[in-house]
C-alpha cells in the first residue's frame, strides 16, 4: 500500500532532534511513504470509483483511496461553560495555567491536553499528581519538565528527553556528540534492526548528560536509563564505567559514550 504523508512544515516533528527525524524520514521513505513537505492542502473532493483527491496550493493534486485529516488536539471544553467559572479557553480548547497547573481561578486546576503540549499520556499524569498535591496545599510535591521522556509510538519508535543540538546551539551551550547504531550492538544484529541509534549528548567541559535520543525498536523504554543519569546529574563517564548486560539494546549507551568521548579527545587534542 502506498501512502502520501502531506505536512505544511518543512520537517516532521520540529520539536524533537533534527538528526532523529532525517533517520525517521529515510525509513519512511524506504517504506515506500512519499514525504510532501511545506505543502498545504486547499480542498478535499470525492470522485467515483472510491478515490479521494486532495487539492494542494501549489496546484498538485493527490489521490487515493482514503484519506486522513489530523489536525493534532483540541480541548474537549465546549460543554464546561468555562465563562462560569471565570475562566477561557483560546481557539484550540487550551486553559491557561501556572507551573503548578492552577489557573487564574485560585482554586480551579487544569492539567492534560487542555493545557497544551506535550499532551502525553505519561506526562498528563504527572500534572494531575502536582496539581492535586497543590490543591490540597501540598507544596513539597514537585516535578521537573526538563526531565520527562517524550515517546513517539512511530515504526520505528522514538523517544528523547533532554535538549536538542539545535536548543543547544541557539544557548550557546558547548557540546559533543556520541553515537550508537543498533547494528553496532550484538542485540541489534539479533533484532534484524538496522535503522536504530541511540544518540548522546554531553557538555563539552563537565561532560555531564544533556540529551539521549532514540529511534529503534523499544526506544521508549531505553530511554528511562538516560533519564536516571541525567535526573542524578550523571556525566558521560557512568556509561564507560558501567556494565550493561549482554546481548541488550542497553549497550548502546555505552557505545555512544565511547564514540562521544574519542570526539572529545580529538577535539582537545586539535586544540
Amino acid at each position: 500500500m502506498r501512502v502520501t504523508l502531506i505536512e505544511k512544515r518543512d520537517r516532521l516533528l520540529e520539536f524533537a532532534d533534527r538528526e532523529i527525524i532525517e533517520a525517521l524520514s529515510y525509513h519512511l521513505r524506504d517504506a515506500r511513504v512519499t514525504l510532501r513537505l511545506g505543502e498545504e492542502v486547499e480542498s478535499v473532493e470525492e470522485l467515483p470509483h472510491n478515490t479521494v483527491v486532495a487539492n494542494l496550493e501549489s496546484k498538485k493534486r493527490v489521490s487515493g483511496d482514503a484519506l486522513l485529516y489530523a489536525v493534532g488536539r483540541q480541548g474537549n471544553v465546549d460543554d464546561l461553560n468555562l465563562g462560569a467559572a471565570g475562566l477561557e479557553a483560546d481557539n484550540r480548547g487550551r486553559i491557561a495555567v501556572d507551573e503548578h497547573y492552577q489557573t487564574k481561578v485560585e482554586h480551579i486546576f487544569a492539567v492534560g491536553d487542555v493545557v497544551g503540549f506535550p499532551s502525553l499520556a505519561s506526562v498528563s499524569m504527572e500534572q494531575g499528581r502536582i496539581a492535586a498535591a497543590r490543591a490540597f496545599n501540598d507544596r513539597a510535591a514537585t516535578s521537573n519538565p526538563g526531565f520527562y521522556p517524550y515517546g513517539i509510538y512511530t515504526i520505528p519508535e522514538i523517544s528523547f528527553i533532554g535538549k536538542t543540538e539545535e536548543q543547544l546551539t541557539g544557548e550557546d551551550v558547548p557540546y559533543e556528540v556520541g553515537m550508537a547504531y543498533y547494528r553496532e550492538v550484538a542485540r541489534g544484529q539479533i533484532r534484524g534492526d538496522t535503522t536504530g541509534r541511540l544518540k548522546l549528548i554531553f557538555h563539552r567541559d563537565t561532560r555531564k548528560v544533556l540529551g539521549v535520543h532514540i529511534i529503534g525498536e523499544g526506544a521508549t523504554e531505553l530511554v528511562h536509563i538516560g533519564q536516571a543519569v541525567m535526573i542524578l546529574g550523571g556525566t558521560v563517564d557512568y556509561f564507560i564505567d558501567t556494565v550493561f548486560n549482554y546481548p541488550t539494546l542497553a549497550e548502546c549507551y555505552k557505545v555512544a559514550a565511547f564514540n562521544g568521548l574519542g570526539r572529545l579527545r580529538q577535539y582537545q587534542a586539535e586544540r
